[in-house]
């Protein structure tokens, strides 16, 4: 049965909010490994491996020869409980239409501003003393063949093709948009780029455009990279068993991170109260799958 309490139906906002960080917000996903099976019952951390670069010899002579293999350990901690929290008193409540009417107009917000919280602290990662791979292109420099020349250089890495994706500032994507190899259908296969002003794909990437990316103090404009660039995990947060609170836990199909949304009146304060929230660990996984994208 379904949560509700004074005609709020939870359980039908939080599909909405689903549907909001799927589709409205890029993939999580595209930043890191998603490690939350790993810790799903108990543990504040989860420690993973990845392995080593291989060279194959020749064994023409046999099997005497042997080859070392190593793995590097990358340890994501629990260290993040990020979310949002709203009110509205009975006065706010008086003068709008309704409490719920009141909520639904903030909910959206608040949904971003949780997810927002994430990205944040992976483009804080997002530094030199992590990832020493670099392309320096202005806005007007950035086009398919920039785009193109750090897909080459992340294959010389030995980078996998599958799963790359670049995030770029607007600016940025602009100067893509542009570029004619692009624009034109009949080299593109898609008039996207004309109709909707967006591109799903260019050189091997998906494209995704953000406004927040930050600079860093290293004029960072945008990155390309695989997911084994970062490691990610998380946890739903604990469900309490009482009533006067309207609680929903849900997985975001598309990254597998599990939110909790919360509605309830506080009577000593006199207020309705929401919040979604959820409990994560992000951290830095192998510095070669990762390249900055930086103006100067």
């Amino acid at each position: 049965m379904a949560n509700s309490l004074n005609n709020f139906n939870l359980a039908a906002i939080a599909r909405d909010a689903i549907k909001y960080f799927g589709s409205e917000f890029f993939p999580v996903r595209v930043f890191a490994r998603n490690f939350s099976e790993e810790i799903a019952q108990e543990g504040e951390s989860v420690l993973t491996r990845v392995a080593g670069g291989m060279t194959a010899s020749d064994l023409s002579g046999g099997y005497s020869t042997v080859q070392d293999v190593s793995t590097e350990g990358i340890t994501v901690n629990l260290d993040a409980f990020k979310g949002h929290v709203a009110a509205f008193n009975d006065s706010e409540i008086s003068k709008a239409r309704s409490a719920k009417w009141l909520m639904e107009q903030f909910f959206e917000p608040s949904r971003e501003a949780t997810v927002k919280s994430l990205v944040d602290d992976a483009f804080a990662l997002v530094l030199a003393s992590n990832y020493t791979n670099a392309t320096t292109k202005t806005d007007a420099q950035f086009d398919a063949d920039a785009l193109a020349d750090i897909g080459g250089n992340l294959t010389t890495r030995k980078v996998p093709k599958l799963g790359r994706s670049a995030i770029i500032s607007p600016d940025y994507h602009t100067g893509l948009i542009q570029d004619l190899s692009i624009v034109d259908k009949s080299a593109s296969g898609t008039d996207e780029p004309i109709r909707e002003g967006r591109i799903q794909r260019a050189r091997g990437f998906n494209i995704y455009e953000y406004e927040g990316i930050p600079a860093n103090g290293e004029y960072l404009t945008g990155i390309a990279m695989h997911p084994s660039a970062m490691a990610m995990a998380a946890r739903p947060v604990f469900k309490p068993g009482v009533r006067h609170i309207s609680v929903e836990n849900m997985t975001e199909p598309k990254t597998g991170l599990p939110f909790q949304f919360r509605i309830w009146y506080s009577p000593n304060e006199g207020e309705f109260r929401m919040s979604c929230g959820f409990l994560y660990g992000i951290s830095k996984g192998l510095g070669a799958s990762l390249e900055r994208i930086k103006s100067q």
